[in-house]
């Protein structure tokens, strides 16, 4: 008996602690670590020829047979390194882990969803994986596959010393919707001297200050080696900028002009701190001048010739930066919701400029007229909405809408909303309304702006947007930008590419569909040519007078054929300067 109960006693005496079972231990908070390391190319000590990738996770885990890793083959019309790369070595806290590579398709996911649709390369593992997990490969620091075509520049650039990619081209990340601490950083001892490493967060190495989810990280920019950057050093908040290569401009104040245009949206729009925001400026030559809206930063170009046109690449500047502080829809999702956001971009990337004092009214007019003269000569002006994703990549006339008919769309929503409030409403109210609905955790959809319109407007600004949105013609009214314009008509011809526009969308771009008596015909294009390079559309559309030139392979031989890329006259509204008009009065 006493034997018995001694135990029992001294138990009773015993801490706490020691009786309870040990608690599982929690799991580490999911994160990343991502290095670069640029490596000078053999031949050439000023030159960037290939870029080790290091990435570290902690807190994922994936079972025997179960993918790892993914990356989409293609990302908005640009390979990945998926294919490309080499040198791969996974280790975790066992040891090597060997991996066999399966293509697999995914669902396909909207434009600001964690993980993009499509074909994609999957990265399986051979055993469950335990404890940290350390992957490494190399990719080329210059895009080695042929371009596809017009889009967002992704992919690697070695340009000028320098090198620079998107996340969504190189980053291989788990599936699923974890949302990790992210830290970016460089190694540069094996970069051309002088080297510095800059990427969405800020210079050098930084760790975000918020968690970011697989579209955040994919959508980060970096760039490296001998570039340029404004102010410099960079600060740890607000705005910053880099450039890569040697524009025809003067880079740093271009960037200051930015960083001024930053601060006043980042007033109009009511925040008071400003997270650290980079503009990236590199070469570009398929469809130079153009950008893209990514995580705290965007990217745009310049090129050669009118490729360097200042007063383009600042209103691009300030269109994409918009897009950091505007309202988007959440549903319908992708590209069918684009005139929204992109409509409101092209509306304000101008007005907001002029309001501020930063263009003058006829650089404010030149931006008008510019979307104005490319959508009421487009022969696509009245296609519905809903064929806007099917047929973006693929005609150049699509792709433009989203940005012409709905900045048009919008000048005569504000112009209503002006004019029914007698100048107290515009505008500006339902995007903030639209706004602080996104704030308040709402996925907003095209009900919450007919809400709006109702609201403000009445029923009649329902069936007009509903109009609108089936490929109704908006018309402003001759005072809708302004007391100092009015609308007129003038002549001007419809762009005409000459041949099915989908040839330049195809690896392999072979004419057919040549339209008789185009002046691509005229000019000898024949059916069965090969062209040979990309070929910029989106610019060279708003522009009268720009000919294009086309480098086609015809029996073994590659000959130019340049026409001007233009068809019948139609009226065209356009803007103009009232005389006597003064600028202090202009703006709205």
């Amino acid at each position: 008996m006493t034997g018995l109960v001694i135990p029992m006693l001294a138990a009773a005496f015993l801490p706490a602690t020691v009786l309870a079972a040990s608690p599982e231990p929690s799991p580490p908070e999911p994160s990343i670590d991502v290095t670069l390391t640029p490596i000078v190319a053999p031949r050439d000590p000023a030159a960037i020829g290939t870029v080790r990738v290091t990435l570290r996770f902690d807190g994922i885990a994936a079972k025997r047979g179960e993918p790892l890793l993914l990356l989409p083959l293609v990302a908005s019309n640009v390979d990945t390194v998926a294919t490309v790369l080499s040198g791969m070595a996974v280790r975790d806290g066992r040891g090597a882990l060997h991996l066999s590579v399966r293509d697999v398709t995914l669902p396909e996911a909207g434009m600001r969803d964690a993980v993009a649709g499509g074909p994609s390369r999957a990265w399986i593992a051979d055993r469950a994986t335990s404890g940290p997990v350390t992957v490494t490969y190399t990719v080329p620091a210059e895009a080695t596959l042929p371009p596809r075509g017009p889009a967002p520049p992704f992919s690697f650039s070695a340009d000028g010393g320098g090198v620079s990619a998107a996340g969504h081209v190189f980053l291989l990340l788990p599936p699923g919707d974890l949302r990790y601490r992210a830290t970016y950083g460089w190694d540069l001892s094996r970069a051309p001297s002088g080297s510095r490493g800059v990427s969405s967060l800020g210079e050098g190495r930084v760790t975000a200050a918020e968690p970011l989810d697989g579209a955040q990280l994919r959508m980060s920019f970096f760039m490296g080696g001998r570039i340029g950057t404004w102010p410099s050093p960079v600060p740890a908040r607000g705005f910053f900028g880099a450039w890569q290569g040697v524009p025809a401009f003067d880079a740093a104040e271009l960037l200051g002009w930015t960083g001024t245009l930053y601060d006043h949206y980042a007033r109009f729009f009511g925040q008071r701190q400003s997270a650290p925001y980079g503009v990236f400026l590199r070469y570009n030559p398929v469809n130079a001048g153009g950008g893209v809206g990514l995580y705290h930063a965007f990217v745009t170009t310049f090129g050669k010739g009118r490729g360097s046109d200042v007063g383009r690449i600042r209103i691009t500047l300030a269109h994409e930066m918009f897009h950091t502080f505007q309202p988007f829809l959440s549903q319908p999702g992708g590209l069918e919701s684009s005139w929204f956001g992109e409509g409101l971009a092209t509306f304000y990337q101008a007005r907001l400029p002029f309001r501020f004092g930063m263009l003058t009214p006829d650089d404010y007019l030149a931006d008008i007229n510019w979307t104005a003269a490319r959508y009421y000569t487009s022969s696509m002006a009245r296609v519905p909405n809903s064929v806007v994703p099917a047929r973006f990549w693929a005609d150049t006339r699509v792709r433009t809408l989203p940005y012409d008919r709905g900045m048009l769309y919008f000048a005569t929503v504000d112009d209503a909303l002006r004019k029914a409030s007698a100048g107290e409403t515009s505008l500006d109210d339902l995007v903030m309304a639209m706004l602080a609905l996104e704030h308040q955790g709402k996925a907003t959809t095209d009900a919450d702006w007919e809400m709006l319109l109702r609201q403000h407007l009445g029923e009649q600004a329902v069936t007009d947007f509903r109009a609108f949105l089936e490929g109704t013609m908006p018309v402003p009214a001759s005072d809708a930008f302004g007391p100092c314009f009015r609308r007129v008509a003038k002549p001007l011809r419809r762009y005409e590419l000459g041949f099915l526009t989908d040839v330049l969308s195809e690896p392999r771009r072979v004419v057919r569909g040549l339209a008789p008596g185009s002046a691509a015909v005229l000019a000898g294009l024949r059916d069965g040519d090969e062209i040979v390079d990309p070929v910029p559309q989106d610019g060279i559309q708003g522009e009268q007078d720009q000919l294009l030139t086309l480098r086609v392979r015809r029996d073994g031989r590659v000959i130019p054929i340049t026409y001007l890329p233009r068809g019948e006259t139609v009226d065209a509204w356009q803007w103009e300067r009232i005389p006597g008009a003064q600028a202090p009065t202009c703006a709205l």
